[in-house]
């Protein structure tokens, strides 16, 4: 008898696909209680646009074999650092930052587009290396690949967007098999590098630093947001105060509700429940990413998936800590539930390069 291979049928996988889409709902709801009734109504209107634009993102990145994304990557990266390059030498400053770049009357954060041209890019030198140690040339590659657009998007200066850059390096050594003992050196050289940074931090950047390290030296000022948010999330109490009726946000005393500080505005008027609600949502998320990569048909597609999921977790963690005090504030926000476009429509964008490795681990797929 002749065996016959039947074809493997394509799938999605429901519980990247549904968590995805469950926070940026949320995300939604608390934009419109935080934005209704004042100047900054109709955001929500936007935010629900941003979504539209990265569900249709999320499924071209599905659709479209990450295979010959990773084979264009090179392309695509050098691609990403034009504009950055441009905002330095021609950006309009806005919140004292060049961050943005204007399109009709959307604002647009090209450093976002940058991180998952990153990502394709470290994921191609992995898919090439053969090698299970990390090599010299692998590691200074990496650093360049990484190391280039944190350096510009440090100098425009937005720290907290330059940071999320780091969990791609951080999983691309991880991932390379770096020993122990590299890993105490990158740590020493890190924190030498950090002090130094000191001296090439703006002055809010360096006043948020302090605040964080002494938070009643100045709670009318740089304090505020940090003292605002901790009365935020512990008024919330086990249950909340109830949607649309949280003091600290209605009443406007809390600053930048409907963007970096939308999870306290969660724990005002869903109290305990509502952040373990998002937070469970966003474990689910990472959690079947994570296993998704464990059977993954190449490396290139483990290291998207481990990557992605990476800037995913390491996002969700500086948020919720910025929010209680735990870090200082570094206008991280929290991926597909803050107010933000850029990062909503790329980290869409970036769930698809999830669901698409996924959707193509089968050879006859």
């Amino acid at each position: 008898m002749i065996s016959r291979v039947l074809p493997v049928p394509r799938r999605l996988d429901l519980v990247v696909l549904s968590s995805a889409i469950a926070l940026s709902i949320l995300g939604i709801l608390f934009v419109a209680s935080t934005t209704s009734g004042g100047r900054l109504a109709g955001l929500a209107g936007r935010q629900a646009l941003w979504v539209a634009i990265g569900i249709a993102g999320m499924v071209a990145a599905t659709l479209f074999d990450y295979r010959t994304l990773l084979k264009f990557s090179l392309g695509l990266y050098l691609a990403s650092l034009v504009p950055l390059l441009y905002l330095l030498l021609f950006g309009e400053r806005i919140a004292n930052v060049r961050s943005w770049i204007r399109i009709g009357g959307f604002q647009f954060q090209p450093a976002e587009l940058a991180k998952l041209a990153t990502t394709l890019l470290v994921a191609y030198l992995f898919e090439n290396e053969d090698d299970a140690r990390l090599k010299a040339g692998t590691f200074v590659k990496l650093a360049a690949i990484v190391g280039t657009p944190f350096l510009l998007t440090f100098l425009q200066p937005d720290l907290g967007l330059a940071l999320t850059f780091l969990p791609i390096a951080a999983v691309g050594l991880f991932f390379g098999g770096l020993p122990w003992r590299g890993w105490v050196a990158i740590l020493l050289i890190f924190a030498a590098v950090a002090g130094g940074g000191w001296f090439f931090l703006k002055d809010y950047q360096k006043q948020r630093i302090g605040t964080f390290l002494n938070p009643d030296a100045d709670q009318l000022g740089a304090g505020y947001q940090v003292r605002q948010s901790k009365i935020a999330v512990g008024s919330g109490g086990f249950s909340g105060k109830g949607f649309g009726a949280g003091t600290q946000s209605q009443l406007r005393f809390l600053p930048v509700r409907h963007a970096d500080f939308i999870l306290a505005v969660i724990a005002e008027e869903w109290g305990f429940l509502g952040v373990i609600l998002v937070l469970s949502l966003f474990a689910a998320l990472v959690l079947r990413s994570l296993t998704l990569a464990t059977v993954a048909r190449d490396r290139g597609g483990v290291f998207l998936i481990l990557a992605l999921s990476g800037i995913l977790f390491f996002s969700v963690v500086i948020n919720a800590s910025m929010m209680i005090g735990l870090l200082p504030i570094t206008g991280i926000p929290l991926p597909l539930v803050s107010y933000g476009g850029s990062s909503v429509a790329t980290t869409f964008t970036g769930i698809g390069l999830i669901l698409g490795v996924e959707y193509r681990r089968f050879a006859n797929a």
